[in-house]
């Protein structure tokens, strides 16, 4: 009878929903229930993606490819280069049953249904039954939000939703979509479902360009081989996939493409005045915020029984990866790992012959692999559509990083080719394993300033400071304002890994610290002596960067370790000289 009650709730309020608009603060986000972003229809109306009520985003999603038993496939949702190749539910499910929705919350807002207790926080016993996340306050292990001292406030012994932005929108999809409705039809379902979760935070002041939460949109990918096929698919890349149009249906012609490597993001600009944003169209960046995990012998651990996998309990760990799941459910941590960044970004465009959307399995995963749709190398001193500038020598660019000069600085290798842009942030190679999901998170950073190149600058300060929030697991809270800019302030101790890393020989080490006491942060060999005190001093709650010289030091591994009060983290680096 309950669930009949929730159903006929679910199916009659008008919260059974197949596509929803996500409005916070400057932006707008139509979304879907099978992992379309932006090119959605809204009450019959095909909505983009805005910033201060202006089109910037046509359509995004991602792009999938690995191996299984060596061959290769590909799948993704990429609606404007006409691949879609997942359908809404779980594996195996009817797809067209309502409740595989997009299950929406908010924190703080004041009326039904999104209050505790209401009915989006009923209605997500449906999305807990279909995978979805939830808060076990109660520790029983059944998601059963119930006021239970009627006070009608959350308490932390109470269950609660996956609540990690202050709005929240999940969906679970698969890919189902049988090959001949799909782009490459000799592709066939593998058995892969994706939960995606897409949230952002409300700003107080959401018009200020110091601003960067109000200016940015999170997406979720938590991906999973449920062994309907393969036990194990391999040699597996994802990419932030984006047509990004400065200026809607009107101004996609006049953008350009670039790639910032520190930043782990490709981004989209105008080439200046732009008819729907002015003088000052933004920039779009895709940042990977958080990569999959990879267990790496020699570097994130020491394989000491060789079997070239990491055993726990006799292998020694090097590294930790993470997967930040926000305040209500905490970090999980995998020792003998490290979460990869991004390993390349490619750009190809609309209509064009060697450099347009892929024709095949084998030129998208070419396009994931920071390489040409034939597979060949990228050469930025002959590519057609780009040159390289300001005295750097073109043979010692990267190429799997397309444009990763700066237009600011007029600087490297720059996108000198107006069109209607595709980007592609991708990470990779990992695994996927049958019962071991991998969660990837990707941000969306929409940067306006007082110039194109100007919003390129606030871009990358925005990306800066989604990082910091992101490393205190999106729990950061303002306490002051001062001239328009906001200070964040951690809330949890954490030691960031080195970069450039390896090095030679010197490496910048971050970490960040939320309350006033005496920090230590030494060097170490791999045998445990001390080489080096970076830092031994009482410091105030804030981030911290010092720099470590290793001029002294031979080439090998060294281990860096922060300790503040009880919290005790060890990092490992690589010296080469």
């Amino acid at each position: 009878m309950k669930k009949l009650v929730l159903f006929l709730l679910f199916t009659s309020t008008g919260l059974s929903q197949e596509s929803y608009l996500l409005q916070i603060n400057r932006l707008s986000l139509p979304i879907d229930n099978k992992g379309v972003l932006a090119d959605v229809s809204i009450n019959g109306k095909a909505e983009d993606g805005k910033l201060d009520s202006i089109g910037f985003l046509f359509s995004a999603g991602f792009f999938l490819s690995g191996k299984n038993n060596n061959a290769v496939w590909a799948n993704a949702m990429a609606t404007s280069s006409r691949i879609a190749d997942y359908q809404p539910g779980n594996v195996g499910s009817t797809p067209y049953d309502p409740r595989y929705a997009v299950y929406t919350l908010r924190k703080g807002y004041p009326l039904s249904p999104y209050e505790p207790f209401g009915l989006s926080w009923q209605k997500w016993r449906y999305a807990v039954e279909y995978g979805a996340d939830f808060y076990d306050g109660d520790g029983d292990s059944i998601y059963n939000p119930v006021d239970l001292n009627g006070d009608g406030k959350w308490n932390s012994n109470e269950d609660a939703p996956d609540l990690i932005g202050d709005i929240t929108a999940w969906c679970v999809y698969n890919d189902g979509v049988p090959s001949i409705d799909r782009a490459f039809q000799d592709e066939e379902p593998l058995g892969i479902e994706i939960q995606q979760t897409v949230f952002a935070f409300y700003d107080d002041y959401p018009y200020n360009n110091f601003d960067a939460r109000s200016s940015t949109f999170f997406v979720r990918y938590k991906i999973i081989n449920t062994g309907s096929v393969a036990d194990t698919f391999d040699s597996v890349y994802f990419g932030g996939w984006a047509d990004t149009d400065l200026g809607g249906a009107n101004g996609y012609g006049d953008d350009l493409a670039g790639c910032d490597t520190l930043q782990n993001s490709g981004y989209v600009y105008n080439d200046g005045y732009d008819p729907s944003f002015g003088v000052n169209p933004p920039a779009h960046f895709v940042k990977i915020l958080q990569g999959p995990y990879k267990y790496i012998p020699g570097e994130t651990f020491l394989d000491n029984n060789t079997n070239g996998e990491y055993d726990e309990g006799i292998d020694t760990p090097l590294d930790t990866a993470f997967n930040f799941k926000g305040e209500f459910s905490g970090v999980d941590t995998l020792s003998g790992a490290k979460n990869i960044g991004m390993t390349s970004f490619v750009n190809y465009m609309k209509s064009k012959p060697i450099h347009g959307d892929p024709d095949d399995i084998y030129q998208f995963r070419n396009y994931l692999k920071g390489l040409e749709s034939d597979g060949n190398v990228y050469n930025p001193c002959s590519f057609p559509y780009g040159e390289v500038i300001g005295g750097v020598n073109c043979n010692d660019i990267n190429p799997a990083y397309m444009y990763s000069g700066d237009p600011v600085t007029q600087s490297g290798w720059i996108d000198i080719a107006p069109w209607d842009q595709r980007q592609l942030v991708s990470t990779g190679p990992f695994t996927l394993k049958t019962g071991k999901p991998v969660t990837i998170i990707v941000a969306h950073i929409v940067g306006r300033g007082t110039d194109s190149l100007n919003s390129i600058t606030v871009s990358r300060e925005f990306s800066k400071a989604i990082e910091d929030f992101y490393k205190t697991n999106f729990t950061d809270f303002v306490v002051s304002v001062e001239d328009g800019k906001k200070e964040y302030v951690p809330t949890s101790f954490q030691l960031y890994q080195n970069y450039p890393n390896p090095f030679n020989p010197t490496t910048n080490i971050g970490f960040t610290i939320s309350d006033f006491g005496l920090i230590t942060l030494k060097v170490y060999d791999v045998l445990g002596k001390e080489v080096a005190t970076l830092v031994n001093e009482d410091k105030s709650a804030g981030n911290y960067e010092v720099e470590f010289d290793a001029s002294s030091l031979p080439s090998g591994v060294y281990l860096y370790q922060l300790q503040a009060g009880d919290y005790i983290k060890t990092n490992k680096m690589i010296l080469l000289k």
